[in-house]
């Protein structure tokens, strides 16, 4: 009997063992040694719509790379930084594997599993800024994206510092939400960009896809983009979107001679009812007079710059003059009642 206890006492050390030594295998960033030195240890996979390529840390720094100084401003409001980082931008990497087009996203996955998707239009810099002393909301601004691999001078390889930042492209102390500042990062990989449709209907009958509302928000250097800020629970959420009178001006009958956006004021004032429904069949009804022109009500697409995901896409109504009963989200259909 203690021949058979000491067997399987040094069976299960053994055991023991060979799970911490698989463990640690896996959870160091799946670092695998080309030849058995640290300095050859991949520390980041990327597979481009092209080729997909394993870097070591020593590859990634003979990339031509930036240093700025940026900070982040978490959910919570609290501000990051400034500190100082270098690293290699987002976009030289993406050369290296065949890059990206307009319809393709870019995942960035950390150790922990941490998932932030960029769009084309992040990954060209285009982001909401806020200032660095109180936190405010600036407007959108111009950062330059990098895959950051030191941090005021340090390199710390034994923890993967592999991470996002967002350094003003001119210069400038303003900050970015501190969401897509993934830690750790371990792979980034090119995606199709995902799709949706809202139908609407009215006057005359139309829909708008992510890719034509995404565009909306672009017009005339995003004059047309609407950002909200909400304090949801201890977090200040960022929304951004279209105000909702501008979709209505889809399919309240064209204005002829008028401009984008061709909104039909007369037939708001003479009154009509706006429903909006989700995937879940709930409705909420607003008044043409109280939307008319008005960019306290917001379909937002996306919530601390990345779309709208889950039960929360494709859209989500929200601003300052939307209560919380009427905060619908999952939006699908929008029609106007004559």
């Amino acid at each position: 009997m203690m021949v058979k206890h000491k067997i399987i006492f040094a069976i299960t050390i053994s055991t023991v063992i060979f799970t911490a030594t698989a463990l640690g295998v896996y959870f160091r960033v799946f670092y695998e040694k080309k030849n058995g030195n640290v300095d050859d240890q991949i520390v980041l996979t990327l597979q481009g719509s092209a080729s997909t390529k394993n870097y070591t840390l020593t590859e990634i720094m003979n990339f031509p790379n930036i240093t700025g100084s940026a900070g982040y401003r978490r959910s919570t409001g609290t501000l990051v930084g400034p500190n100082l980082y270098k690293g290699v931008e987002l976009n030289t990497l993406l050369a290296d594997v065949g890059g990206i087009n307009v319809d393709e996203e870019l995942e960035v996955i950390a150790s922990d599993g941490y998932k932030v998707t960029l769009t084309s239009e992040m990954l060209d810099g285009k982001f909401p800024a806020y200032d660095s002393e109180n936190g405010n909301y600036l407007g959108v601004g111009n950062f330059k994206l990098i895959l950051a691999y030191e941090i005021d001078g340090v390199i710390n390889s034994e923890n993967n510092i592999l991470r996002i930042a967002a350094l003003p492209a001119t210069g400038d102390d303003y900050y970015t939400d501190g969401s897509f500042w993934v830690r750790e990062v371990i792979k980034m990989k090119v995606i199709s960009e995902s799709s949706w449709i809202v139908y609407l209907y009215g006057i005359t009958n139309d829909s708008i896809e992510k890719s034509t509302f995404e565009a909306f928000m672009h017009v005339n250097d995003s004059e047309l983009r609407v950002i909200y800020q909400l304090q949801e629970g201890d977090r200040i959420n960022t929304y951004e979107g279209l105000a909702l009178w501008i979709i209505i001006s889809f399919i309240d009958g064209e204005l002829e001679g008028s401009t984008f956006p061709t909104f039909n004021d007369s037939l708001a004032v003479g009154g009509y009812d706006v429903f909006i429904k989700n995937s879940l069949e709930e409705t909420v009804i607003l008044k043409s007079e109280d939307i008319a022109r008005n960019d306290s009500y917001i379909l937002a697409v996306k919530k601390n710059t990345v779309f709208l995901k889950g039960s929360d896409a494709p859209m989500m109504l929200v601003g300052p003059a939307v209560v919380s009963l009427q905060m619908i989200s999952g939006i699908t259909e929008i029609w106007i009642d004559l």
